[in-house]
């Protein structure tokens, strides 16, 4: 460890950052912080670039990003070497070897891309069949692979579960944002993003329902990335909604409430062109807005 630099013990960077020690294991876990300094089984150290990172994250959730979008600003930002140029590997680590005296390999690209395949079939499976519909046996059939292959590379169907919700999100999600970026007011904003999910109702209604079955499982990790993942998809809607009544657009209503129940208007209106294909997209959200607006009362 590089006497010159300042480390933090989880604690530490709990107390200083203001996040818990929970969702720095969720940014660590799906790669919004870099790895921490190993010093044992049970004790890792942070440095200085953790608790800037975490400030920026903190931002950006409170300026409404999802959080694959702020994942992609922190790749960029780890990209520009004149910010991280400060940040090396330190001696120990560009020494530390594993137990048997030979320093860790990287995966083989054959064993890397058997990985991706299996992840890419868990990600279609998990979005047709839901999480607890959807067994191992399901995806090796599909790629033709023995079940030996799959617990090589994944522990269970969690952490395959673990793997590919943020995929399926990211998906999901990343198609139309610039629109929705350069636009300012509230209402507008609220229509780009319905209309960005529009023409993928059926995914979104999947991994709707992933994140509700996610957050009925005894696992806190798969609990916790259930949760997770429904709140970067409501925090847009609070902090639009939010805009609109400080704007006067709105009527006082809390952002959260009224977030949650445009997430179930949304997922409702799959079913309901099933029920009555004659009803188009725009007339169902003039009702939503309608109803967000004035509510129901005469």
């Amino acid at each position: 460890m590089e006497k010159n630099r300042k480390w933090y013990k989880i604690s530490e960077l709990e107390r200083l950052s203001g996040v818990s020690r929970r969702t720095i294991h969720f940014y660590l876990q799906n790669k919004l912080l870099h790895a921490p300094f190993k010093t044992g089984k049970t004790m890792s150290y942070y440095d200085d670039e953790h608790l800037m990172q975490l400030g920026i994250i903190k931002q950006l959730k409170a300026e409404g990003l999802p959080l694959f979008l702020i994942k992609e600003k922190i790749e960029n930002r780890m990209k520009d070497p004149a910010r991280f140029n400060e940040r090396k590997t330190t001696p120990t680590q560009t020494a530390k070897v594993i137990k048997d005296g030979r320093k860790k390999q990287t995966m083989h690209p054959k064993g890397r891309k058997t990985k991706e395949k299996i992840i890419e079939r868990g990600c279609d499976f998990f979005c047709q069949k839901g999480y607890k519909d959807t067994h191992v046996s399901d995806i090796t059939r599909a790629l033709n692979v023995g079940k030996g292959t799959f617990y090589f590379y994944f522990k269970d169907k969690k952490e395959l579960l673990l793997e590919c919700m943020p995929l399926i999100f990211e998906a999901l999600f990343s198609k139309g944002w610039s629109r929705i970026r350069k636009e300012q007011a509230p209402i507008k904003r609220l229509e780009l993003r319905a209309q960005a999910v529009f023409p993928v109702l059926p995914q979104f209604c999947a991994i709707i329902q992933l994140c509700k079955e996610a957050m009925e499982d005894d696992d806190p990790n798969v609990k916790r990335l259930g949760r997770d993942i429904l709140l970067s998809i409501r925090k847009p809607l609070e902090a639009d909604i939010e805009k609109g009544v400080a704007a006067g657009i709105f009527r006082a209503i809390d952002p959260k409430i009224a977030g949650t129940m445009m997430i179930g208007i949304i997922e409702s209106m799959y079913y309901l062109k099933n029920v009555d294909p004659d009803l188009d997209h725009s007339s169902m959200w003039d009702s939503i807005v309608g109803m967000l607006i004035f509510g129901i009362k005469k």
